[in-house]
């Protein structure tokens, strides 16, 4: 009988065992793995000093990413203005043009129906002309009508009207009128460059047919390249017009140096602003499209600083140590996310993520590496 009590009492004291398993695992996840605690002798050893930020002036450079744009100016697209047969193309993808070099070469037989009607409409106004002359001269001698005379000079007139609209359609497709007024049919007609530039889209082959509407080719000019820096909502009230900005490209080593020339007004639905800067020496090796970082210079500021050894990078965040007193003599030292708005002369200008914390309150200005340090080891161990 004793051996069955005492065996009882095994079998409860395991089932207790193992339904507080569960607890202990739970009390181990929950743990804070960020912050540390720290006695005096560790924090004497390792230095830690607190102290508030000061208000400094300090030169505060901002970071921001853009791309490489055309002004719209200087960009075109180049259509078939009465659509036709590609006969010649002559250009390709990332070639260079000089203004009047042939693109393409398009025939269609309207564009031959235009030429003849005007060629046709040339010869019957000489006739019309003739007319004219002789209906006014029998109204003179009184053997003629006002009204043959007044009709002879309505269809001059129309006929007129007819050459002018022709020549304007003539001109638009590109044919050559000092060709065609020396009795010269063009049954290619010729596209050409409207301006220097670089052919960056082709969209047409040999053959095909062209619509008025199909953009075939595109040709930018280079030599009007700026940068489209897009800055945060945040930053823009520290940027004017006239302050230096550095290109750094990912493919390149080289610094492209430019200057803001006009700042957005619209913030957009990222909370983000377009700022137009002008290179300060033209670059035609920069491809629009192109991705670079600015570092923009905005001069000094008054801000709220600390020594720069008392910002380090936890996680890919920027993160400064705030302390708490604890129990038995212990200090507990937790990291708040910061933005670092400067570095310079050993100072570092910070913005504190948290809003509420106050710039008024102590912080670890020494020993900050320490206690990431112990953090890091502390997390290991859990």
């Amino acid at each position: 009988m004793k051996a069955s009590y005492l065996f009882i009492i095994f079998l409860a004291s395991l089932v207790v065992g193992c339904s507080s398993a569960p607890e202990v695992k739970t009390e181990k996840q929950t743990v804070n793995l960020l912050s540390v605690n720290l006695n005096a002798e560790q924090i004497k050893n390792s230095e830690i000093k607190e102290g508030v930020p000061t208000k400094e002036l300090i030169g505060l450079t901002i970071t921001a990413n853009g791309t490489i744009e055309v002004p719209p100016q200087n960009k075109t697209v180049i259509s078939a203005q009465f659509g036709g047969f590609i006969k010649t193309l002559n250009v390709l993808d990332g070639m260079t043009v000089r203004k009047g070099q042939t693109l393409f070469t398009i025939e269609h037989p309207e564009l031959i129906q235009l030429q003849q009607d005007y060629l046709e409409v040339i010869g019957n106004m000489e006739y019309l002309t003739a007319e004219l002359d002789r209906q006014k001269s029998l109204v003179q001698q009184e053997a003629g009508s006002l009204k043959a005379m007044q009709l002879a000079k309505s269809q001059l007139a129309m006929a007129q009207a007819k050459k002018t609209g022709l020549k304007a359609k003539l001109e638009m497709a590109g044919v050559s009128l000092k060709q065609l007024n020396a009795g010269n049919l063009q049954r290619a007609i010729s596209v050409v460059a409207p301006f220097n530039g670089v052919v960056t889209k082709v969209n047409v082959n040999v053959g095909a047919y062209a619509e008025p509407t199909e953009h075939l080719l595109e040709i930018i000019d280079l030599k009007h390249a700026h940068a489209e820096v897009i800055a945060f909502e945040k930053d823009v009230k520290h940027l004017k017009i006239g302050q230096s900005v550095q290109l750094s490209f990912s493919n390149d080593n080289e610094v492209i140096n430019a200057k803001i020339f006009l700042i957005g007004k619209e913030i957009g639905e990222d909370r983000t602003v377009k700022v137009h800067c002008h290179l300060d020496t033209e670059n035609s090796n920069i491809a629009p499209g192109s991705y670079f970082k600015a570092s923009i210079y905005t001069g000094a500021v008054e801000r709220f600083c600390i020594p720069a050894d008392a910002v380090v990078e936890m996680n890919g965040k920027n993160v400064v140590f705030f302390s708490k007193q604890g129990s038995k003599g212990m200090t507990s030292y937790a990291p708040e996310e910061v933005n670092v708005l400067a570095t310079e002369n050993g100072k570092t200008a910070i913005e504190f993520k948290n809003k509420a914390r106050s710039y008024n309150e102590n912080l670890v200005i020494n020993g900050a590496y320490d206690i990431m340090s112990a953090i890091l080891i502390k997390t290991e161990e859990e």
